[in-house]
């Protein structure tokens, strides 16, 4: 097999990305005697501007979603998660949408708050009721797993619909995942790649992943490798963890495709700083093989430490082999190195993304960025590693 790692199957999706959450006790309705009580003893001695402090304090709206940005951002004041959601919930129970997605999130993720996924579904449909397409989205999600809400794919299925029929791009590409999956549907394979081509005509970074993903390595799809490179490449700019993995491959994969010098190491080494462990398998035999890079085993057994640390016991199984044969070539001092080297990497990219995004938000109210992980975006190509030294 001339390909270093090849693709089975088609579209699933990774349903860990809402995690299991333990219901527990929400958080207080109490608040704090006053703003400069949450923030006596901070060590920078930075706090919000005295006017958003009384503004917010007397139930000003912007002033609220000013604050909560500033310490959810740590814009101004030390970061602080627990009166980021603090102020949030008072924008929230003043009807504010976006508050409210955000205060859902928090919920949902643990984030300030005690993690509850029921509350976290009573401020999505407060969101949805407030007309919020991310409200909608996230709770069209939660339908899906089951999180705080019964499962129930049908209802999931009419509410991206809801949200597809007003070319909200999101809700057009994961309709797709649903047809393309049968969840919540019957299965259709046309009409997900007529949602994929949608999202991916209004710039949907997972609408664009997915025509990439039809056009290179679906099963009973025609292949073209340039309209794949295309489209991946639309995705991968825009920060989609997926697609840098799948365009670097395919890069790989394809030597002959158009691209600069470096340029699917670069997207992999990005990949695996999201989190995708399958781009530190790539990375590791790349060095393993010599090709692209120089060759060197302890850079590679490097690479197959994170991937197993990445991937936990799905990555360490599939690299039984790999890593016995490096440890054989490699002393054991090499060894010890190469795995310190490892830790270190692994203490700098902790995070699983499904983006990497800019730091700087488009909003003063700041849209929390992180609200992705509550979607249904990361749909993988299933390519399990299987690796050719042929």
């Amino acid at each position: 097999m001339n390909g270093i790692l090849y693709a089975r199957s088609a579209l699933v999706v990774v349903a860990g990305l809402i995690t299991s959450l333990a219901h527990a006790a929400i958080w207080s309705q109490n608040p704090p005697e006053s703003v400069n009580a949450m923030i006596a003893g901070n060590p920078s001695g930075d706090v919000p501007s005295e006017e958003i402090q009384r503004k917010a304090l007397t139930g000003h709206l912007q002033d609220e979603l000013e604050l909560a940005g500033d310490y959810y951002a740590g814009r101004g004041v030390a970061r602080d998660l627990v009166q980021a959601a603090y102020w949030y919930r008072k924008a929230a129970d003043q009807g504010d949408p976006g508050a409210q997605v955000n205060l859902g999130y928090f919920y949902l993720q643990g984030l300030g708050v005690k993690a509850d996924a029921a509350q976290a579904a009573k401020w999505f449909q407060r969101a949805s009721a407030s007309g919020s397409a991310t409200g909608k989205l996230n709770l069209a999600v939660i339908y899906l797993k089951g999180a705080g809400v019964p499962q129930d794919t049908h209802m999931a299925f009419l509410l991206l619909n809801d949200l597809a029929k007003h070319q909200d791009v999101r809700g057009e590409a994961y309709l797709g995942f649903l047809y393309m999956l049968g969840i919540g549907v019957e299965r259709n394979v046309g009409e997900a790649e007529r949602w994929f081509g949608k999202a991916a005509d209004h710039h949907s970074p997972e609408g664009d992943y997915a025509m990439g993903t039809l056009f290179s390595v679906h099963q009973g799809h025609v292949h073209d490798v340039e309209k794949a490179a295309g489209y991946l490449r639309e995705s991968a700019r825009a920060g989609y963890v997926p697609s840098k993995h799948s365009l670097g491959l395919l890069l790989v994969n394809n030597p002959n495709l158009r691209q600069d010098p470096g340029e699917a190491k670069s997207l992999l080494e990005e990949a695996a700083s999201g989190g995708s462990w399958r781009s530190s398998v790539v990375l590791g035999i790349l060095y393993r093989d010599g090709r692209g890079v120089p060759k060197d085993m302890a850079t590679a057994y490097r690479w197959f430490t994170v991937a197993g640390k990445q991937g936990g016991s799905q990555a360490q199984n599939y690299l039984q082999g790999e890593i016995a044969a490096a440890r054989h070539a490699l002393s054991a001092d090499q060894q010890q190195e190469a795995e310190n080297s490892a830790e270190q990497w692994m203490a700098a990219h902790p995070n699983s993304d499904i983006f990497l995004l800019n730091e700087n938000p488009e909003s003063a109210f700041f849209p929390i960025h992180e609200v992705y992980s509550t979607e249904l975006a990361q749909a993988k190509v299933n390519s399990t590693a299987g690796a050719s030294s042929r």
